[in-house]
């Protein structure tokens, strides 16, 4: 939620609940609850005259929505007012563009090197305006990326040395190293498995929100050592990035909930993979299903 106030800003006396994240803080003493997609900041504003305001990306049927030439649903980034009204509207075309536009807007890059995910990205932003995108879209991934922010170090008991949980680029698989809380993110892969199914073709920060919560294993429930039962809150984190997209960002009309890690392996072989799970089967606390192994008697 961004609030400031004409070039300057200040504590204060205001209550918000929006849907949505975003979350530069541009103001002091903020109390930032998430819970299922909601927001609230509260704050203590001497000065009646500061003016707060709080920025989301629109869902796709709101509409308010921005539309290109062909009458096209965009992306659509707004402005509210301190009461929830809408003060403006910007569509793009995609997520590249709306980071393009972040990283040159004076108002949203000046304080960019005290943002939640700055020291994840550790000041590469090529990494850290996706993760902004990716934070406003979807504020359960702000919430993660604070608590992990929220431990400079971590000690990697087997490199025997103190290491600072970061993000950076890779040209292999997605993965957390789990000793360090490293996350490691591909930008170009679409596909965990190359499967027919639906949900396994994704953005590719998708991935990201997933391995993010590895961290977040790591550093808050001090996790160590990867096993398959961490891949329950990381697919859990994952189908909530999953949603935002789904209803906020064009072109993902086909995305569906991660239904599982996998599928189902019969006397040792991969056999099938888990089914496909419209929108309606699925709801923010659903539990993915680990992988199946099933054995011939």
């Amino acid at each position: 939620m961004n609030q400031y106030n004409a070039g300057r800003t200040a504590p204060g006396t205001q209550g918000m609940a929006r849907g949505l994240v975003g979350l530069f803080l541009w103001g002091a003493s903020l109390t930032v609850l998430f819970a299922t997609g909601h927001v609230r900041a509260e704050s203590f504003i001497p000065d009646a005259d500061v003016v707060l305001f709080s920025y989301d990306f629109l869902d796709l049927d709101d509409p308010r929505i921005v539309s290109d030439g062909d009458a096209a649903p965009m992306l659509t980034y707004a402005c509210f007012d301190e009461d929830g009204a809408l003060v403006w509207t910007r569509g793009f075309t995609d997520i590249d563009a709306w980071c393009e536009y972040a990283r040159n807007d004076p108002g949203l890059s000046a304080r960019k090197t005290t943002q939640v995910g700055w020291a994840m990205s550790q000041g590469n932003e090529e990494i850290f305006w996706p993760l902004q995108a990716l934070m406003v879209l979807c504020p359960a991934v702000r919430d993660t990326v604070a608590a992990v922010e929220s431990r400079p170090l971590v000690f990697d008991r087997f490199a025997r040395a103190w290491k600072t949980p970061h993000i950076e680029f890779t040209t292999g698989q997605n993965f957390c190293h789990q000793p360090s809380a490293t996350v490691y993110w591909n930008p170009t892969i679409t596909r965990a498995y190359g499967s027919p199914m639906a949900w396994d073709t994704f953005p590719p920060l998708i991935s990201l929100a997933h391995e993010l919560v590895h961290a977040w294993q790591r550093v808050v429930e001090d996790k160590q050592i990867y096993g398959p039962t961490l891949e329950i809150a990381a697919i859990q984190g994952e189908n909530l990035a999953r949603h935002a997209f789904y209803r906020k960002v064009p072109g993902n009309e086909s995305l569906r909930p991660r239904p599982g890690n996998r599928g189902i392996y019969r006397n040792g072989a991969f056999t099938a993979y888990f089914e496909d799970l419209e929108w309606s089967e699925w709801w923010p606390g659903s539990e993915p299903a680990l992988d199946t192994f099933l054995e011939d008697r």
